[in-house]
């Protein structure tokens, strides 16, 4: 938590290795994002309670390539990223806490979110679901599927970049 307040509680579902359902709920930002059961996703306006808020449905943004809005860990940046990030062409960068990334992916805030450091599959599970419910992708830095419930792997993921439609 370390008192920045960007931290997140995840809860997904996962069936057959792919994460089908997300919430992401960031408590001391006042954010909550979901996936509904048509596929879809959104975001939920506070005060939180036993009735729903108001709902924003959450669609990835379709960025120009030539100035891509950029987000990466606040706490995890490295020379690895940065040199990812060179690759394209960046509008602007922002630095965002734990799985509040994909979610600023997810709602078109953000058009490209790499991760090259370690994370397990509970830190990207919810976070990927919400990615694609709201029409963007996450995949492995090679554009490889990311794959869950990797026990031999002590649920490690490597590499990955999250992306708005049709981003990078």
């Amino acid at each position: 938590v370390q008192r920045r307040g960007d931290f997140t509680v995840n809860i997904a579902f996962v069936q057959d290795g792919v994460p089908t359902r997300g919430v992401v709920y960031a408590p001391a930002k006042d954010r909550l994002f979901y996936t509904l059961p048509d596929g879809t996703a959104v975001e939920e306006t506070g005060p939180f309670g036993p009735e729903p808020g108001s709902l924003t449905a959450l669609k990835v943004s379709s960025p120009d390539n030539a100035a891509l809005m950029v987000v990466a860990s606040k706490s995890h940046r490295d020379q690895a990223t940065d040199d990812y990030i060179s690759n394209y062409a960046v509008r602007d960068m922002t630095s965002a806490g734990s799985s509040l990334k994909f979610c600023l992916v997810a709602t078109g805030e953000a058009d490209l979110y790499p991760r090259l450091g370690r994370t397990m599959e509970w830190d990207t599970a919810a976070g990927q679901a919400i990615v694609e419910a709201a029409g963007g992708s996450v995949t492995a830095l090679d554009g490889s599927p990311m794959i869950y419930g990797k026990s031999a792997a002590k649920f490690l993921n490597g590499p990955f970049v999250a992306r708005g439609r049709n981003a990078g």
